[in-house]
């Protein structure tokens, strides 16, 4: 992975103006995604089930879904020459006052990490590039009830500062997860239609039908109602995948995760959920909370818990590079607490390659720019 280290001082707000010679959304997502595949979405064609499938294509030109002739063997190929996705790896020193999260150094993290993902200049612009002020937009966190380590309530709440900001109303924007009642213990305020900013898990409303690894799933009304979707994975060890983080955060976007969870349902069927159209097409922007991180999963309830308090986040458009890096991260961290990670690495491996394989990313270091920026 190239990586590159910035040094960057930001105020709390960062430079909160629009360009004068501001891009519009759609150029601006058709030029900058590139190769995560990301582009914005409308709401999908509904057939009665539609299966995603390889493309040769490169990874930042959708492809219509059809049913697969064959499984393709799993590869880790190079990318093509020019080709690469961005990843920003942004670190804050003062990020934890004590046991509590600054706002403040949240808000800083964000703006620096969103102008070195876009190459703007203003942070505004950067989320206004992404984001219109009439969409209604989704916010999958992490809120397990199997867990006590989650998706970071200040993080969720500075990225809806940040889209209010560039006119998104707050009632256009809602968090959500499995069931209302985990979003609740998790620390999220619940708000189903009051003012402010909606709340509420999908609660067993699913809608249409999609094949994913040879099985029928549905899909969230939370998501489907919406125009774009914003993926805040928190980083956690996984007993079958390795890891659990931006890819598998969407498994709490079906109805029956568990029926994904053991040998091809997971290796492809963790891709093939990813690549379906109203995940891939709405998905915009990707933020991995390594507030706290989880390396060691525990057998005995609750299954996972913070065991690492970190100061850094990811941002990234391409969910395959973005976990490419979490995992590499995951191990650097078990590695200095004494940990192996050679299983979680042999676990998470066939599932990133499927990603890049239904072109949603790149999973060869060669082809992901990490950008470190350090803060505090």
């Amino acid at each position: 992975m190239k990586e590159h280290k910035c040094d960057d001082n930001l105020s709390p707000r960062g430079a909160l103006g629009l360009s004068k010679g501001r891009i519009s959304r759609r150029d601006f997502l058709a030029t900058m995604i590139g190769a995560a595949g990301l582009l914005a979405g409308c709401r999908p064609a509904e057939p009665a089930i539609v299966t995603a499938t390889p493309s040769s294509t490169p990874p930042d030109t959708p492809t219509p879904a059809s049913t697969p002739t064959s499984a393709p063997t799993p590869t880790s190929a190079a990318p093509t020459p020019g080709t690469s996705s961005k990843v920003v790896h942004t670190h804050h020193t003062g990020v934890w006052d004590g046991e509590e999260l600054a706002p403040a150094a949240i808000r800083q993290m964000l703006d620096a990490s969103i102008t070195k993902l876009t190459g703007l200049d203003a942070a505004a612009a950067a989320w206004a590039s992404l984001f219109d002020p009439g969409e209604r937009i989704a916010i999958k966190v992490n809120a397990f009830r199997n867990s006590i380590i989650w998706t970071k309530v200040p993080l969720v709440m500075a990225v809806t500062e940040c889209l209010q900001e560039v006119g998104v109303p707050a009632e256009q924007i809602v968090i959500f997860d499995f069931h209302t009642s985990e979003l609740e213990t998790a620390g999220f305020s619940v708000n189903k239609d009051g003012s402010g900013v909606r709340c509420y898990g999908s609660d067993g409303e699913y809608a249409e039908e999609w094949e994913v690894a040879g099985r029928t799933t549905r899909m969230s009304n939370v998501l489907l109602d919406c125009d774009a979707l914003i993926n805040i994975p928190v980083l956690k060890s996984h007993m079958l995948a390795g890891i659990s983080f931006a890819m598998k955060n969407h498994y709490g976007t079906i109805p029956h995760p568990a029926e994904f969870h053991r040998g091809p349902s997971l290796r492809r069927g963790m891709a093939e959920l990813n690549a379906l159209p109203p995940i891939k097409d709405r998905t915009r922007l990707i933020i991995g909370d390594v507030l706290t991180a989880c390396l060691r999963y525990n057998s005995r309830f609750p299954y996972w818990e913070a065991d690492y308090t970190g100061d850094s986040i990811l941002m990234s458009f391409d969910p395959v590079a973005h976990d490419t890096v979490g995992l590499q991260l995951y191990s650097d961290l078990l590695v200095a607490d004494g940990g192996d990670p050679g299983l979680a690495t042999s676990q998470a491996t066939p599932w990133l390659e499927s990603g890049a394989e239904l072109g949603l990313g790149i999973n060869h270091p060669d082809g992901i720019d990490q950008v470190e920026v350090n803060l505090g």
